[in-house]
């Protein structure tokens, strides 16, 4: 009995579970339904519209006194444009941008101090201005032993000088004269007539290739550097914090890689112009670009023309920055600067039969600073003179050989430190000592240049002209307080 009671509530727990969900499930089901038919998505608001009534007021308004306006840029560029038409935006801007123009007019940074050469140093063609301009009608005196043959064509080229007024070009061609007018022999001139000589012309041109100069750099970072043993005349001299660069001058010296190149000083620009040579540097000093204004340098700057360099990638900037001289020559020839040049006025080339000196100069060294001490020795089986720099051979990296040279100058100079940055003067106008060496012998020297736009003339010390063996010429310019021992 007691077993048939527990099954029965069981039955009923579990029918009366049952029966609560199925009620559930459809008053679920029921209460869907209703809603997805009476359920309706409420209606968007609608805007209020409110009128307002405007009521006078009895009491007069109060004035607030308005926000004081900002300067802007010390311009105040609307005060003058209150009473306006607000169309007038253009002229506006127009306003604002004059009014910030005129104030940036005001401003002045001051120029750091330059110590320009004197007036008349100062060559004539260096004149920014194109100093001797041709006044037509004026007389252009030629040398007798500089005209060729042809009276048509020497009339014809008088006659374009006369009517150049004040052209730079032409002008600057009559400034020139003489040697100018002998090298248009064979040009086609303004008037479209080609110039004939008449009578025979010589085999060899007086005239030759203008010679390329370029800044090369002597820091540690920088060596080895390429091309030095390519050049007909090297130049070294002290730039500023001790250290030295070259200027390197290409004649007959042809180099397909040339550097690292670097920045211009005012002492590399005047001994550039000495050669009339056209001038590769890549950047320079402010007086130095004052120096290429005033003497009027034609100059290949990379900052400029950087077409004709290239940065190598084996080394880090800034003395990884190279050029070649096909590539400076071609510039020039785009620039307009491949004038042809009257040969000579170089130095004399010696006879192995003239006496030099009896001093025995096998080895010379030069202290300029303590990570430039320069050396040279004297190879009597090949008759010229190896480079040395801090007791290491001094070599090319363009063809991995030592640098070597026949001839040797020692240049001794007044040079001081002229400002805070270290930059050096060099006193290269006036007279001076030096040393020549030669075939392991030494004499003394003296030099001499009269003004900035002249030559340097080197002397032996008895006054006879200085005379050196063929090849490439290294001139070592050292200051009074380096030390040189042979």
């Amino acid at each position: 009995m007691n077993n048939f009671l527990i099954n029965e509530k069981k039955v009923w727990t579990f029918s009366l579970t049952l029966s609560v969900i199925i009620n559930l499930v459809i008053l679920a089901a029921i209460s869907i339904y209703w809603l997805s038919i009476k359920y309706e998505p409420p209606l968007q608001d609608e805007p209020m519209v409110i009128q307002v009534l405007e009521i006078p007021s009895t009491h007069k308004p109060v004035t607030v006194a308005p926000v004081e306006e900002a300067n802007i840029a010390e311009l105040n560029p609307l005060k003058d444009i209150q009473n306006q038409d607000v169309n007038n935006e253009p002229q506006i801007q127009s306003e604002i941008a004059t009014e910030v123009q005129q104030k940036k007019e005001q401003v002045t940074i001051p120029k750091p101090p330059i110590d320009l050469p004197d007036s008349e140093m100062i060559s004539e063609s260096g004149s920014p201005s194109g100093a001797k301009l041709v006044n037509p009608g004026e007389n252009i005196d030629v040398p007798e032993d500089l005209k060729w043959q042809g009276v048509e064509a020497e009339n014809t080229l008088k006659a374009q000088f006369e009517r150049s007024g004040q052209s730079t070009r032409l002008a600057r061609l009559a400034e020139e004269g003489a040697e100018r007018i002998e090298s248009t022999v064979g040009e086609t001139l303004a008037t479209g007539e080609l110039a004939i000589p008449t009578g025979q012309v010589e085999k060899k041109s007086p005239f030759s290739k203008r010679p390329i100069s370029v800044i090369i750099e002597n820091a540690p970072a920088a060596r080895p550097q390429a091309g030095l043993s390519k050049a007909d005349i090297v130049y070294e001299i002290m730039a500023e914090g001790g250290i030295t660069r070259f200027l390197a001058i290409y004649n007959e010296g042809v180099a397909d890689n040339v550097g690292p190149v670097r920045s211009a000083r005012p002492y590399f620009v005047m001994k550039a112009a000495e050669h009339n040579a056209i001038f590769a540097h890549a950047g320079g000093s402010v007086e130095a670009y004052v120096y290429m204004k005033e003497m009027n340098i034609d100059t290949i700057d990379e900052f400029k023309f950087f077409q004709a360099f290239w940065r190598s990638k084996d080394r880090k900037a800034p003395h990884n920055l190279y050029t070649s001289i096909a590539n400076l020559r071609n510039q020039a020839q785009r620039l307009g600067y491949n004038k042809p040049v009257k040969g000579g006025g170089g130095f004399q080339i010696r006879t192995p039969q003239e006496a030099l000196g009896t001093e025995d100069a096998s080895q010379v060294e030069i202290l300029y600073a303590g990570d430039y001490r320069v050396k040279y020795t004297w190879d009597p089986a090949q008759r010229i003179y190896r480079r040395y720099i801090n007791g290491n051979p001094h070599v090319d990296s363009l063809n991995g050989q030592q640098i070597k040279t026949p001839n040797l100058i020692i240049q001794i100079t007044e040079q001081k430190v002229k400002d805070e940055e270290g930059r050096i003067e060099i006193t290269f106008v006036g007279k001076g000592t030096g040393w020549i060496l030669l075939d392991g012998k030494a004499a003394a020297i003296r030099w001499e240049k009269n003004s900035i736009g002249e030559k340097t003339n080197f002397y032996y010390a008895d006054g006879r002209d200085l005379k050196i063996n063929p090849g490439a010429l290294w001139i070592e310019v050292v200051s009074t307080q380096n030390k040189v021992a042979m």
